[in-house]
C-alpha cells in the first residue's frame, strides 16, 4: 500500500514544473493558510459564493492535516473522504482565500469543469468573471458548454437596457459578476489552414482560432454548437420521424 506523505516529500525535481510547484503548494498549506488575500479582506463575497459551490470550507491543523468541513455540519472529512469536486478545486480555495491572490495575477486553470454539476460550471463562469473584474487575469481551457454559454450571457446582461436589468435582478445576477466582451478572448482548438514559419504555403495543421466576438451576443463557439445542433437534429428524427 503506497503512504500518502511518502508521495508527498518524494523529490520531484525532475517531475514537469506545475506538478513540482502543486507538490510545494500542498506542503506549505500550513504557513499559506495564515495568510489573507486581497480578495478575502476587500471582496469576502467572493469567498461566500465560492464556499456555495463548494459547500463548505477548507482548514488546516498546525500539523498539516488538511480537512474539509461541510456547510451546516460540525464534521471535518479528509481529502480522501471528501468529493471530487471538493479535492479538485483545493488549490483555487486556498488561493483566494490566502495571501496569494493579488490584481494582476495570471490564475490558470485546467478545464475547471470536472467534476462539477452543470449548475457549478455556471457558477464557476461568474466566478471567474468577478475574478477578472477585480483585476486577476483567468487563462482556462474547456471543453464546458455551460462554461462558454454562461460567460456569453455575463455578456449579453452587462447592456444598460431595461429588460436586462430586470432579468438580471430575477435570476440573481450581481452587476459585479457582468463583463464587457472585450475583457474576454476565446480560441478554439481546430484544424485549420496555417502557414508555417518561412513558407507561403499553407497546410492543414491543428491550431488556435480566435473565436467571433459580439459585444452583443458574446462567443461564438462553432465547435459547441454544431455538436448540440447535431444532437437536437437527431433527437428531433427520434420523436418525429415515426409519424412517417
Amino acid at each position: 500500500m503506497i503512504n500518502p506523505m511518502e508521495l508527498l516529500f518524494k523529490d520531484y525535481q525532475n517531475y514537469a514544473l506545475p506538478v513540482e510547484m502543486n507538490v510545494e503548494f500542498i506542503r506549505r498549506l500550513e504557513t499559506i493558510g495564515k495568510k489573507r488575500s486581497f480578495v478575502a479582506e476587500t471582496h469576502p463575497e467572493v469567498l461566500a459564493e465560492f464556499a456555495d459551490i463548494i459547500a463548505g470550507e477548507y482548514a488546516v491543523t498546525r500539523n498539516d492535516q488538511l480537512y474539509f468541513m461541510p456547510k451546516g455540519k460540525e464534521i471535518k472529512l479528509s481529502m480522501d473522504e471528501s468529493s471530487s469536486a471538493v479535492r479538485s478545486l483545493l488549490d483555487i480555495g486556498f488561493y483566494l482565500r490566502c495571501m496569494m491572490a493579488q490584481p494582476g495575477d495570471l490564475l490558470m486553470v485546467d478545464e475547471p469543469e470536472l467534476n462539477l454539476h452543470p449548475e457549478n460550471q455556471r457558477r464557476m463562469a461568474r466566478l471567474f468573471a468577478r475574478l477578472v473584474n477585480l483585476g486577476v487575469k483567468v487563462f482556462i481551457t474547456t471543453h464546458s458548454d455551460y462554461i462558454i454559454k454562461e460567460l456569453n450571457t455575463l455578456i449579453m446582461l452587462n447592456h444598460d437596457k431595461p429588460h436586462l436589468k430586470r432579468i438580471a435582478e430575477t435570476e440573481g445576477y450581481r452587476a459585479k459578476e457582468l463583463i464587457s466582451s472585450d475583457k474576454i478572448k476565446v480560441y478554439i482548438a481546430e484544424t485549420a489552414p496555417v502557414k508555417l514559419d518561412g513558407n507561403d504555403k499553407e497546410t492543414i495543421s491543428q491550431t488556435l482560432t480566435p473565436a467571433d466576438m459580439d459585444p452583443e451576443f458574446g462567443i461564438e463557439a462553432r465547435n459547441f454548437d454544431t455538436t448540440i445542433e447535431t444532437m437536437n437534429r437527431i433527437q428531433e428524427e427520434i420523436v418525429w420521424d415515426g409519424d412517417d
